[in-house]
């Protein structure tokens, strides 16, 4: 005879199996979005290479303030 302890995990199994295989292509979705958006990425801010003027830092993608991120803080508070 089957005990209540094996049913039990049997029904789990079957349960998780069935949200797995429902999950499966939304998943696949997401992958495949994930891999559209880098390929459509803007370039990464380009570091100012001016010799006569020393820059520590990237500018910002929004305003073009010099920062060490990608946004200044003005910016990434408004985001």
């Amino acid at each position: 005879m089957v005990t209540a302890g094996e049913l039990y995990v049997l029904t789990a199994t079957v349960m998780t199996l069935v949200a797995l295989a429902a999950a499966l292509p939304v998943l696949r979705d997401i992958v495949r979005d994930g891999r559209e958006r880098l390929r459509k990425r803007p370039a990464p801010p380009v570091e100012d290479g001016d010799a006569g003027e020393a820059v520590d830092g990237v500018r910002c993608r929004h305003c073009g303030t010099v920062n060490e991120d990608g946004y200044c803080e003005e910016c990434s508070r408004q985001l």
